[in-house]
């Protein structure tokens, strides 16, 4: 069996709130972030006995099981495992930081988020990939979002330069144009992936006929009333 696989016979049942198990779910953690890997339940797991056993909290677990679910590129994930964490835990650093950069990236504020990642490298220096992972996240977004965006603020959004740009265009079949002497990045064209649905309404003359009843009016109401 993978390792992911014996982790998860270990939190079987009853077994998920023992405590022994603490230890092996942080060599796990460690483990993901060696190789670049990604666990939610197991991490989710370890924050739970953390609550149980407040004794045995781990901040600096706690801050990379955070920055794994931001890079995860789920919203559930990031938001799940900080509920799980006592607020004072997270407004005390080293998790203040983090919850901070999470909610920066869920509000979409691209450019205040890599500001802060300058302010302070070393939050994501632990993590593999980091900066690549959250670039494909914004991508993510502003595929959804915009049919076209000014190139300095996509290199804004992105964090890169002119050249790392143009690699990024290429990667994801992008184009540039020029509208008004503006520099524009065509993203996508959301009209094109409209797909048209055609709804047929069936009534066939038998289902009119057993309705017609309803409609018909008695004998007395023939007659006026006076």
């Amino acid at each position: 069996m993978d390792r992911k696989t014996v982790i998860k016979s270990k939190l079987q049942g009853i077994e998920s709130y023992n405590p022994e198990h603490i230890t092996a779910l942080e060599e796990h953690l460690s483990w993901q972030i060696i190789n670049n890997d990604y666990d939610f339940e197991a991490n989710l797991a370890l924050l739970r006995l953390y609550q149980f056993y407040p004794e045995r909290f781990n901040a600096e677990c706690a801050r990379l099981v955070l920055l794994k679910a931001i890079i995860s590129m789920s919203h559930s994930d990031f938001t799940l495992c900080k509920y799980l964490i006592h607020l004072e835990h997270l407004s005390e650093e080293p998790l203040s930081q983090v919850v901070e950069l999470g909610f920066l990236l869920e509000t979409c504020r691209f450019s205040e988020f890599w500001t802060k990642i300058k302010e302070n490298p070393k939050v994501f220096s632990a993590i593999p990939g980091f900066r690549e992972s959250v670039c494909r996240f914004i991508v993510q977004i502003i595929s959804q979002t915009y049919q076209r965006i000014s190139k300095p603020l996509l290199m804004s959004f992105l964090d890169m330069s002119e050249n790392d740009l143009k690699q990024f265009i290429k990667q994801f079949e992008w184009s540039e144009i020029t509208d008004h002497h503006n520099q524009l990045i065509l993203i996508n064209n959301h009209e094109e992936n409209i797909k048209s649905i055609q709804i047929r309404e069936r009534v066939n003359f038998d289902s009119i006929t057993s309705m017609s009843g309803a409609f018909r009016p008695s004998k007395s109401d023939f007659f006026i009333k006076t």
